[in-house]
């Protein structure tokens, strides 16, 4: 039990740092959800979620989630060009920041 504490304990401190709390794609109303939290609840949270990536079923949803959202995408960008073409340098340069951010 004390060892599970200590765990525990060590997780949160991470987790504080940056694993779970400070990614660069969080948003500012989920980060602050997450603040709210106390450390083991952060660190409870992440375990969990660690455990719940490990299903096969969740990864293979989770990627045609990806799938799905990407096709999205190219379809918005086709529909945006045919609508009007001249928004082409508009969504190159949206599409070279949005790099530069990851």
């Amino acid at each position: 039990m004390k060892r599970q504490v200590t765990f525990v304990i060590l997780l949160a401190g991470l987790l504080q740092t940056g694993a779970l709390a400070q990614t660069p794609r969080m948003n500012g109303a989920r980060h602050a959800r997450l603040m709210n939290l106390s450390g083991e609840e952060r660190a409870r949270l992440q375990s969990a979620h660690l455990a719940a990536m490990r299903d096969p079923a969740l990864r293979e949803s989770r990627e045609r989630f990806h799938q799905a959202k990407k096709e999205y995408r190219n379809k918005l960008r086709d529909a945006l060009l045919k609508a009007d073409p001249s928004v082409q340098p508009i969504i190159e340069k949206v599409r070279r920041q949005r790099h530069e951010e990851r």
